[in-house]
């Protein structure tokens, strides 16, 4: 029977210890990727990554293309200038509240960014569906938010749609379809039209 030496129990309790620090930074990292949006309980951007990830392997002849769809909402930030961040963070509410409305049931809505929204949109068999998708959303603003009684708020959306291909990548589609929605958003800018 050997004995331990001092030395090396002190190894092993080290590496214990560094065994332990991994297993929570990985369950911090887990749970940070778990983790909805604060102000509209939807997925966040690494979540969004990881469905991409799925639906990407999943998609196929049979089950058709993906469609993702960038969203901006334009006019959100004169909002929060004019009556303060609690009134455009509850537009911004009311504003996911409105997509999660106007999606497929299987689509999934998620929040990126302040104003930015992106849309996975599974099964997509010509890109037209994919631009009903668009057109049913944009319709969704038609009429003003109403963040607070009495407070009315007109906002666009700026939409940019990206269907995948056989070299598509989460990061990918996300950025094809943040690029045409922005080239939306300069555009109208551009012609005064922006909102």
């Amino acid at each position: 029977m050997q004995t331990i030496k001092l030395e090396e129990s002190q190894d092993v309790l080290v590496q214990t210890a560094a065994v332990v620090a991994a297993q929570r930074q990985f369950a911090q990292r887990l749970r940070q990727r778990t983790v909805a949006d604060p102000l509209t309980g939807l997925p966040v951007r690494s979540l969004l990554i990881d469905r991409l990830e799925l639906a990407l392997a999943a998609a196929g002849p049979a089950t058709g293309r993906l469609a993702v769809v960038s969203c901006n909402l334009d006019g959100i930030t004169v909002l929060e200038d004019t009556r303060g961040s609690a009134v455009a963070d509850a537009a911004r509410a009311e504003a996911a509240g409105r997509l999660v409305g106007a999606v497929r049931q299987g689509d999934v809505v998620a929040r990126i960014s302040a104003q930015t929204f992106v849309l996975l949109c599974p099964g997509i068999q010509v890109a037209e569906d994919a631009q009903g998708i668009a057109l049913r959303i944009a319709a969704a603003f038609d009429e003003p938010l109403r963040p607070l009684p009495g407070v009315e708020h007109r906002v666009r959306l700026s939409v940019g749609v990206a269907l995948s291909g056989r070299a598509s990548t989460p990061e990918s589609l996300v950025a094809s379809a943040n690029e045409a929605m922005t080239s939306i958003r300069h555009d109208r800018q551009g012609s005064g039209r922006h909102g």
